[in-house]
């Protein structure tokens, strides 16, 4: 080894006691007893000659540790172990008559629980860091809130640097990068959330809206599908979403074909550009202003016209105009005539801008205080100019609202209890304000978030200006209510608001009042709009139980089967007629006594039988059923006009419910003398019995059960029947349905 320079004979010595080395350990491990012993004196020889040879290791090795100070002593130091000469061994299964050495199970019980102190403190030190990261997290979380997001992205890297496998620390990390607009860090951090933890369902997201921001739309919506699939229950929120990617890049499409047209030199595109830099002129007067204003609306009518009047400033001009600007944040009283007509004039332009235009929508909406700028001017009581002002601020609303992006925005901007109050006052006022703002109340009432940041004020804020208005009839303004009445309606889809509706007695009453005085009228058409509108708005109330409901069912059972019996021409009555006694009936007795001895069940049966509108026909029999529960007159009704064939062909239909109360239907039927012997010339049993077996809903498997036992038990022939088939059993098995 080494063939260049004078010899070592230290390092010879040494390297030639490598091959007994070798030979002692391979004996060792294979030799026989006898072997094994010689190997062992060999062994302990060379370890003697050790302590005495003179070579090339070092001296000193640092001080002494305690308790090594009765370890046998070698050149390099003290060495902790010895060979054995005696180690305890048991016999090899493997090879008989050989044995092979044992291992202290002392000193693996104390490896052991080495390893156990070391994990348990491994697990502290963790979850000491985890606490600390939680604090620093909670910290990054309240600056997001405040909108600090640079303090917030100092915290969460912070928390990360005590805990790195923290999904939530990366993806709110990721969340505030975003903020920021760093969206390449953004996706760095939800790719490490993701390694984490790959079905994190924020990550999915925030890297869908990472590649928004950096304009790759093909990427996010399969980031957002990602998401979807991790949890398909959160598809309403991810489709929020997958509708803003289409809107940017819409916007993005729209941007680059408005430049292009404008750069092709197109004389619309041209002149909306040069008209915003004249109207943009300091010092002049708002005489000019207004001119200017009105010019750009005319020119506002494509989408080409609407992007570039948004990409060179048009939106803005709410904020920056030296003149408007100044105005709209002005107190209303305090303006001239001129300047109102500027007002005007500009909120007719920015009107006419975000007209089906959801991106000029949401950067007017984004403008600081553009919701206490409009709200001033629409509760101000002036006339002339200031009329005329009002009036295009609730224009403006009603274009902005039209939209779903609109409405929500809307919605998340402006103070809604103050919004309402001010919209049920407009309502009084001239008949064009009045319908535009009862249209901006009905537009808002469609939106989710509208109804549960209403649910707390609404019998304050909202309800006694409603019942006021349905109590005077809008001082003249009749044409407007049917969309307030609507509005409600929608509203009373609610939970909470329809309990809340359902607890004014003066509702209940003005409602069935204005019903009244204008089933009267229904020669002219708002007296039918509005009977329709208070229809869909009973059929909400009388949804669920409530005392108001049960005084006033009997009322509304007569208004009901009036517009039945007479007023067969208009659809929509007749339809919401049968749906308010399908809720009425079922909880009233006093009402289906009244109903028979007037010959309700007849008008029921009929549109029961009738196959125009299956809509009508599942409200007609539920109120049939409820009417045979409870009256004779409407069972033995039902059995002597042929009812009981066609309640046995709904046996058969698609929807369970139409099956399900044929089934309770043709049981209370059964209660007629014969009605079970003249059944038994059919097969009901074995059509009931498939229902049972096989029904969806658990009601449908009950009712069907139900009727075969009456019938079991009103004919033998029945019974006969149903333990040929074998159905005894599919009947017990049903018996866990019935409550």
């Amino acid at each position: 080894m080494a063939s260049k320079g004078k010899a070592d004979p230290d390092l010879d010595d040494f390297l030639s006691k490598v091959d007994q080395i070798e030979s002692i350990v391979k004996t060792l491990k294979y030799g026989d007893d006898t072997q094994v012993k010689t190997a062992m004196q060999e062994a302990d020889t060379m370890l003697a000659h050790a302590k005495t040879h003179k070579g090339h290791f070092p001296e000193d090795l640092g001080p002494v540790e305690p308790g090594d100070e009765d370890l046998p002593k070698t050149k390099t130091g003290f060495s902790k172990t010895m060979i054995n000469s005696a180690p305890t061994t048991t016999s090899n299964p493997e090879r008989p008559g050989t044995d092979v050495p044992q291992f202290d199970s002392a000193n693996q019980d104390s490896f052991m629980a080495a390893m156990e102190a070391d994990a348990n403190e491994r697990a502290e030190r963790r979850k000491k860091r985890q606490k600390e990261a939680n604090v620093i997290k909670e910290k990054g979380n309240e600056e997001f809130r405040q909108g600090n997001y640079e303090k917030a992205l100092e915290y969460y890297s912070e928390a990360l640097q005590k805990v790195k496998d923290n999904t939530v620390l990366y993806t709110n990390r990721a969340q505030t990068l975003i903020k920021l607009h760093k969206y390449e860090e953004a996706l760095t951090d939800c790719d490490w959330a993701l390694r984490v933890f790959p079905n994190c369902i924020k990550a999915h997201i925030h890297m869908g809206r990472a590649h928004m921001g950096l304009g790759q739309y093909e990427k996010a919506r399969e980031c957002l599908h990602k998401a979807q699939e991790c949890d398909p229950k959160r598809e309403t929120a991810i489709k929020e979403y997958l509708s803003e990617v289409d809107r940017l890049e819409q916007k993005e499409t729209q941007e680059a074909q408005a430049k292009q047209l404008f750069d092709s030199g197109d004389e619309s595109a041209q002149t909306v550009v040069q008209l915003l830099e004249k109207v943009c002129k300091p010092e002049q007067l708002p005489l000019f202003y207004s001119g200017g204003f009105t010019l750009i609306c005319s020119r506002l009518q494509t989408v080409e016209d609407k992007t570039l009047f948004r990409t060179n400033g048009g939106i803005d001009l709410f904020s920056s105009h030296p003149c408007f600007s100044r105005c709209i944040a002005s107190q209303p009283r305090s303006l001239s005539q001129e300047q109102l007509t500027m007002l005007t004039a500009g909120i007719e332009m920015l009107a006419m801008a975000c007209t089906e235009n959801e991106s000029n929508q949401q950067q007017l909406l984004g403008i600081n205080n553009f919701s206490e700028n409009i709200l001033q001017f629409m509760e101000v009581k002036i006339k002339g100019q200031g009329r005329l002002m009002k009036s295009a601020c609730v224009t403006l609303l009603h274009r902005l609202t039209l939209s779903e992006l609109g409405r929500s925005t809307v919605i998340r901007v402006f103070n809604l209890t103050r919004l309402i109050t001010v919209l049920f006052e407009l309502i009084r006022t001239n008949v064009t304000i009045a319908i535009t703002a009862g249209s901006v109340l009905n537009n808002l009432a469609l939106d989710k978030m509208f109804k549960s940041k209403l649910r707390d004020k609404i019998d304050v804020d909202v309800l006694p200006a409603f019942e006021s208005l349905l109590k005077d009839g809008c001082s003249g303004q009749a044409c407007v209510l049917p969309t307030c009445v609507t509005t409600m309606m929608n509203l009373a889809t609610d939970t909470i608001i329809r309990d809340k509706l359902c607890e004014r007695q003066d509702l209940w009453k003005a409602v069935m009042d204005l019903m009244a005085q204008h089933k009267e009228c229904l020669e002219q058409p708002i007296s039918v709009e509005l009977v329709e509108s208070l229809l869909g708005l009973l059929s909400n109330l009388t949804f669920t139980v409530s005392p108001q409901h049960k005084e006033h069912a009997l009322n509304i059972c007569k208004q009901c089967l009036e517009f039945c019996k007479k007023f067969k021409h208009y659809k929509l009555i007749v339809s919401r007629s049968l749906g308010v006694l399908s809720h009425v009936l079922p909880k009233s007795i006093p009402s289906v006594d009244w109903l028979c001895t007037e010959n309700g069940a007849e008008i029921l049966m009929y549109h029961v039988k009738s196959e125009e509108d299956a809509e009508n026909r599942k409200h007609a029999l539920k109120g049939l059923t409820a009417c045979t529960q409870i009256n004779e007159l409407a069972r033995i009704f039902v059995v002597d006009h042929k009812g009981l064939g066609t309640l046995i062909r709904l046996l058969k239909a698609d929807d369970e419910i139409l099956i399900g109360n044929s089934a309770l239907s043709l049981g209370h039927c059964t209660q007629v003398p014969k009605v079970c012997a003249a059944l038994a010339k059919t097969d009901i049993i074995k059509d009931l019995l498939v229902l049972a077996r096989d029904g969806k809903r658990p009601a449908v498997q009950q009712n069907c059960a139900i009727l075969i036992a009456k019938l079991a038990q009103g004919d033998s022939r029945h019974l006969s029947r149903l333990r040929e088939l074998h159905g005894v059993d599919i009947l017990h098995t049903c018996m866990k349905h019935l409550k």
